[in-house]
């Protein structure tokens, strides 16, 4: 990984934010435009760019094997969720913030900015790593999320979990990192022209996902409001650099690959997720600080990515 390389992938990702930002603005993409939107980078680009890691074999020359790569992914969430209780142990909330805080430390956003930081700093081979991550990533969300959710949940809706609460695991992001693993354990070739078709469609993950991030900060009811609590600046401090770089100097520690390492740095140092957001309003609570810290996080990612990657060498 360069600095430069770091810096510029991040300037660009500024950029196409702020083009979604003056979109909103312009009256060019609604709100309802911009859940459409969401919904295409959901279900159709970001499946796509996970699939093309393996097309034409690109992932072949991987140094670690799968059940590695699943080994550390499992360990990389262990981790989080313990250094998630320690931050929100420290940290005065109420039961349900506590919880909202806890998820945001452990679900970062892997998939809207994660994928293409990822091909863009590593290559397109390295996004098999990626998939693993974030297949366990979403089994992890949909059980010990929505179960985190609902312990701290004080409107009285509690609910016992269920397996069908596991049905939104069948999704197409989750369907793209198993076939893009069976694919990737068994050589499987795919035809040419329908991996050009795939590899149009992931091009468009980058701008399409960014543009919804800057559509999404253009719809807050006021900007000066997001930059105003200083306990998020504290949050993201922990969230963007404390986390990673404590997370990566362990893994430096681990007989793995370089290429494995700088890959999961990469996905600790993600800003929160926009899925956690999600479920927050799914089980009616309050998420209004929680996509004011999702937002913050995202916009100040563009300065501390370039940060550890300069500081990986000293780790």
């Amino acid at each position: 990984m360069n600095v430069m390389t770091a810096a510029q992938q991040m300037f660009v990702i500024f950029l196409l934010i702020i083009v979604g930002f003056l979109c909103y603005k312009k009256n060019l993409i609604s709100e309802a435009n911009n859940a459409c939107l969401s919904k295409l980078v959901i279900n159709v680009f970001n499946p796509a760019m996970i699939f093309s890691s393996v097309l034409g074999n690109a992932a072949a020359g991987t140094k670690d094997s799968i059940a590695s790569l699943f080994l550390v992914s499992a360990g990389i969430f262990l981790f989080l969720i313990l250094f998630a209780k320690i931050l929100v142990h420290v940290t005065r909330n109420t039961p349900d913030q506590k919880h909202i805080t806890e998820l945001l430390y452990l679900f970062a956003n892997v998939g809207f900015v994660g994928i293409p930081v990822v091909k863009a700093l590593l290559g397109a081979d390295k996004l098999i790593y990626a998939a693993i991550f974030i297949l366990e990533y979403n089994v992890l969300i949909y059980t010990y999320g929505i179960g985190l959710l609902e312990t701290g949940d004080t409107t009285g809706k509690k609910k016992r979990f269920q397996l069908a609460d596991l049905k939104p695991l069948l999704n197409m992001g989750t369907l793209a990192c198993v076939a893009t693993l069976i694919v990737f354990l068994t050589g499987f070739t795919i035809p040419g022209p329908i991996a050009d078709g795939l590899q149009y469609l992931a091009n468009g993950t980058t701008p399409v996902s960014l543009l919804v991030i800057g559509v999404s900060l253009g719809a807050q009811d006021s900007i000066l409001a997001l930059f105003s609590n200083w306990r998020r600046y504290i949050f993201c401090l922990w969230k963007l650099v404390l986390i990673p770089l404590v997370g990566t100097f362990l893994l430096k520690r681990l007989p793995i690959s370089p290429d494995m390492c700088q890959t999961y740095m990469i996905m600790m140092a993600m800003p929160c997720g926009n899925l956690v957001l999600m479920l927050v309003k799914e089980h009616g609570l309050d998420g209004k600080e929680c996509a004011y810290t999702i937002i913050l996080s995202t916009l100040l990612s563009i300065l501390s990515i370039p940060l550890l990657v300069f500081l990986y060498p000293y780790l």
